[in-house]
């Protein structure tokens, strides 16, 4: 599901807002990390942790850039309403600056149509949004219940082989190997201890292998969740990376559509834009229109 190097981990956005969105957001799914764990668990893209924050973050980044191109849509709507208010629009077929004015009605008639795919799309977006949370809050509470299944009985298991505070010890094994072990399927057939041998790094004891099986079979239906995750939300995934080529879109759109109307007012002999009200008008424009480019 994630790439080499995270888009989202990587963003100046994310570098800015995301760790205290990200708490945020596990926060609703009942799952605390340590600050410096959140931040490693973010900047794995293997880890469980930072595929299940990718969705809603992915979501939020949508929604951000879908938010700056409506942004651009308004302020294209005011060029069009100042301009229909100064009456300029209504002047003669034969009067001077026809053609820029047929060019100008054909700008709006494009907004109009542009605009009404974007409030389409942004349902879209919002339905994403509310079907993509119910999945991962039924995945994460799963998740949560077969977490604390897996450290009571990983807890037994580390007390028999006599491990002092074995309870702590066994829930900060688990929590670093969900975030450190790589768990993608070629890793695990050249070595299904592979999750052992990263838990191991915080407890730092020798392994039999029949205690290797047995911690295996304490933590089998937490390592099934995980194991599934990508599986569960692929389809979330891809409709994420549809409404990021979208949301780009519109806002490019927007954008472009501001730069023609400007020019085509520049071309008119008797009408001028208002600066006092253009500048009042151009506020909501002065954000990082490098978010969530593609």
């Amino acid at each position: 599901m994630s790439e080499a190097k995270s888009e989202i981990a990587s963003s100046k956005w994310f570098s800015t807002y995301g760790i205290i969105t990200a708490e945020r957001i596990l926060g609703k799914y009942q799952i605390k990390l340590a600050q410096d764990e959140l931040i490693t668990a973010i900047k794995s893209p293997f880890s469980f942790y930072h595929k299940l924050l990718e969705i809603p973050l992915k979501n939020v980044l949508n929604g951000i850039v879908l938010q700056q191109a409506n942004d651009y849509h308004i302020y294209a709507q005011k060029l069009f309403i100042d301009y229909l208010l100064s009456g300029e629009n209504s002047k003669e077929e034969g009067a001077q600056g026809a053609s820029t004015r047929e060019a100008m009605e054909n700008e709006r008639q494009q907004l109009v149509l542009l605009g009404e795919e974007y409030h389409k799309n942004e349902g879209e977006h919002n339905n994403l949004i509310a079907s993509s949370q119910a999945a991962l809050i039924k995945i994460t509470h799963e998740f949560n219940v077969a977490l604390e299944q897996a450290v009571t009985m990983l807890a037994t298991t580390l007390k028999n082989v006599g491990l002092a505070d074995a309870k702590t010890k066994a829930r900060l094994a688990i929590i670093h190997a969900l975030i450190f072990c790589n768990l993608s399927e070629p890793q695990l057939q050249s070595n299904p201890f592979l999750f052992t041998e990263k838990m191991n790094e915080i407890l730092k004891i020798s392994f039999k292998e029949d205690i290797k099986e047995k911690i295996m079979e304490n933590l089998s239906v937490l390592l099934n969740i995980v194991l599934n995750f990508d599986a569960n939300v692929e389809t979330f995934i891809e409709r994420g990376k549809e409404m990021s080529v979208r949301a780009n879109s519109f806002r490019s759109e927007f954008h472009d559509t501001i730069i023609r109307v400007m020019e085509l007012i520049k071309l008119l002999p008797e009408y001028r834009i208002d600066l006092d009200q253009d500048a009042i008008n151009r506020e909501p424009l002065y954000f990082d229109k490098s978010i969530g480019a593609l």
